[in-house]
């Protein structure tokens, strides 16, 4: 059995177990749990990209084989995977389009093969007891004009009901981090009568485990245990690290007149404490609505239930944070290159200087030569400097102009907000005793960037 999608122009061949009545969802095919299983554990043994080696030769290396056992041998139990690489093979293809459609089922399930190729390639003939928990990473190269890749990232102010239980890729600045935690991964309980013993596993995100009322360690000729007789054993429980981040729209995705939405991420294990309040990021995951408390029932009313509206957030899968300068600005090779060649240059302080709001013109009369070369000093920041009593200099340049009315002072201003990577335009109204425009305060949970 096959199915048919088009996707960008393209059709897709799902294959599917060979019976006629196979499940469907929403008129779709559904590909069974073990059929993906299969085809994920095939693309991480199988798949290779081919590396230049002597003599002209292409050498295929086991991209995903070999980085699942380096990780293990260095104790980091998990893979990142590339969705652009699922994309282009042909059992990851299959897979891609299930992580999409489903991937609150499908992460679990792939994580699940991770222990399976963990005893096979790993572990080998001293297959361990305890297989360590392996967790999956995806990630993805993507743009903002969706000139390259296979995913676009979305604007947080479209996840709306439509995109729920769905994979997404979202770009933003992180405003709030709030401090780890631990969450237990797996509960053990033991029955305080008959000291029989239950394992519950627990599932990522804001969700809890139901715990059972009773206890079924007893035969039914005995008599049957208390209710509620059940005790956890704290020291059989395996913990994971769980953090909650805040993250709001970029400023140039915010339209005019309004003001940034944002939305809470959820990050466990190995992407815990990858960023800080203000850091540009690119995270994937899955889009959640859950309820705000565990079991929580509706306000109001004797009778209990379910919260009809839910509280979303995004279970991350991945996390793309950008690194120093190009936390806003992608430089290309080229432009590396060109910059390479304008260093060279003895003149190069002069044309910077005049570089520096070219529309504005000096003469002999005024000092707008002067407040350019400023201005330049300020756009490449100085250097931190320690001195040799332990004292600390700052390298940040700070500026003020003052001057007749007319005299370009506001122009300057935007031209250095226009030219600088990440910088925010504000007036007098925006100043504080904090800052002019924005500071990390701690709260109880953690930091947080505060306009």
């Amino acid at each position: 059995m096959a199915s048919l999608f088009q996707e960008d122009g393209a059709i897709r061949i799902i294959e599917g177990p060979e019976q006629a009545d196979g499940p469907s969802v929403d008129g779709g095919f559904k590909v069974e749990p073990n059929v993906i299983a299969n085809k994920f554990k095939k693309f991480v043994r199988e798949y290779a990209y081919n590396t230049a080696g002597a003599g002209g030769i292409n050498v295929g290396t086991l991209k995903y084989r070999e980085q699942l056992q380096q990780n293990c041998s260095r104790g980091e139990y998990y893979l990142v995977v590339n969705l652009n690489d699922l994309n282009t093979h042909e059992d990851g293809e299959v897979l891609a389009h299930a992580l999409q459609d489903r991937p609150t089922e499908m992460v679990p399930l792939c994580e699940r093969v991770l222990k399976e190729l963990y005893k096979e390639l790993v572990a080998g003939d001293e297959a361990e007891d305890v297989v360590p928990f392996i967790q999956l990473v995806l990630t993805c190269d993507v743009d903002l004009e969706g000139s390259f890749g296979t995913m676009k990232p979305m604007m947080i102010r479209d996840l709306t009901s439509s995109e729920v239980e769905k994979l997404v890729v979202v770009q933003g600045i992180v405003i709030s981090v709030k401090k780890a935690k631990h969450k237990a991964r797996k509960v053990v309980m033991k029955c305080s009568n008959c000291e029989n013993m239950k394992e519950i596993t627990v599932p990522d995100g804001y969700s809890a485990a139901h715990i059972p009322s009773g206890c079924d360690g007893r035969p039914a000729l005995l008599e049957k245990c208390p209710p509620n007789p059940w005790v956890i054993q704290d020291e059989l429980c395996e913990f994971v690290d769980d953090q909650t981040l805040k993250l709001q729209e970029l400023p140039e995705h915010v339209p005019v007149g309004e003001m940034p939405r944002s939305f809470d991420l959820h990050v466990h294990n190995h992407l815990v404490d990858k960023c800080v309040p203000g850091t540009r990021l690119t995270t994937i995951g899955a889009f959640c609505a859950t309820e705000r408390a565990a079991g929580s029932s509706m306000a109001g009313g004797r009778g209990k239930g379910t919260e009809t509206v839910k509280y979303s957030y995004i279970k991350v899968i991945g996390l793309d944070v950008a690194q120093g300068g190009k936390a806003a600005l992608d430089i290309s090779q080229e432009e590396e290159e060109r910059f390479a060649q304008l260093a060279k240059d003895p003149e190069i302080r002069e044309k910077i200087y005049q570089s520096i709001a070219p529309s504005i013109c000096a003469s002999k009369k005024d000092v707008i030569d002067e407040v350019k070369k400023a201005l330049a000093c300020l756009l490449f920041g100085g250097s931190r400097k320690y001195l040799p009593d332990g004292t600390r200099m700052r390298g940040d340049i700070n500026i003020l102009l003052m001057g007749d009315p007319g005299t370009a002072k506001s122009q300057f201003l935007k031209f250095a907000e226009k030219a600088a990577p990440i910088a925010v335009y504000t007036s007098g109204k925006g100043s504080s005793a904090a800052g002019l425009t924005a500071a990390i305060v701690r709260d109880r949970d953690g930091f947080s960037l505060e306009g």
